[in-house]
């Protein structure tokens, strides 16, 4: 009867040894909650609703991580990358005094700009000459430029957006606007006034192009996704990360996530991928 009721007793224990370990499995394999972290974030304002994106949904990803975004333009988002940021933000190429300074540059996504009139405008093709020319006043007849006779109304964004300093800078008329030119304070305004008007002009993201008004081939090549990825399509710029050596994991990590795919669903939203 001992040696029975011993072997039980061994066997229950040797039971409860097995099982005790399977219970506790599932709380062994949780990891500790990452520590908090802010990445700041600073520079081009062009880039920065694209940036805003990036961090609303790196926040479901990463809740641990916070970004803060400054949009104070490029030049500050290249001088300051490593410095007041971790990341800097440019909508424009590095000058060779600033690619001198050693920073990681990576190329997030394309910003095409596309030039549009009314749908029933006969005028199909510009050069940038032509561009620069309406929009400095230089020309302002559409007969000018093959079309029928009509004033061109010119369309321009508002002082400060950062499509419009991208545009005069790649057209060539900083600081040159036509006077009189009528500034909207957004795209939709941009278009709405396009759509109203036969002998309107204006300039908006490749990204919100639609069916309501029509596209300028700019030196006979058509705005589109291929053509400012292969190069012809000339008013185009890209959207920059930068950072300088000592970067944190934590920021190292966003900028892989912004190249991965998850990222540039987000970018071809109202943007050109890059991968």
């Amino acid at each position: 009867m001992k040696i029975r009721n011993y072997s039980k007793f061994f066997c229950a224990l040797m039971m409860a040894v097995l099982v005790l370990p399977c219970a506790f499995a599932g709380g062994g394999n949780e990891q500790p909650a990452a520590a908090p972290y802010t990445i700041e974030v600073g520079g081009s304002t062009s880039v920065t609703p694209l940036m805003e994106l990036f961090a609303a949904e790196y926040a479901k990803v990463k809740p641990n991580v916070k970004i803060n975004i400054n949009g104070t333009g490029s030049g500050d988002g290249i001088n300051n990358a490593g410095v007041l940021y971790q990341i800097g933000m440019s909508s424009r190429e590095l000058t060779p005094a600033e690619q001198g300074r050693g920073l990681k540059v990576e190329v997030v996504a394309i910003d095409g700009i596309a030039v549009i009139v009314n749908r029933n405008n006969p005028v199909s093709n510009l050069t940038v000459e032509q561009i620069r020319d309406i929009y400095t006043g230089v020309i302002t007849d559409w007969s000018q430029v093959g079309g029928t006779r009509g004033a061109i109304a010119v369309i321009s964004r508002e002082e400060g957006s950062g499509t419009r300093g991208a545009f005069e800078e790649l057209v060539g008329f900083q600081g040159r606007l036509r006077a009189g030119a009528n500034e909207s304070t957004s795209t939709g305004a941009i278009k709405a006034s396009i759509v109203q008007n036969p002998n309107a002009i204006g300039y908006i993201s490749l990204g919100s192009v639609d069916e309501t008004t029509k596209t300028m081939s700019v030196g006979g090549v058509a705005p589109s996704t291929e053509n400012v990825l292969g190069g012809s399509y000339k008013i185009a710029r890209p959207f920059i990360v930068l950072a300088g050596n000592n970067l944190h994991a934590e920021s190292a990590a966003f900028i892989r996530w912004m190249l991965s795919s998850a990222g540039q669903a987000i970018v071809r939203r109202s943007w050109i991928p890059v991968n």
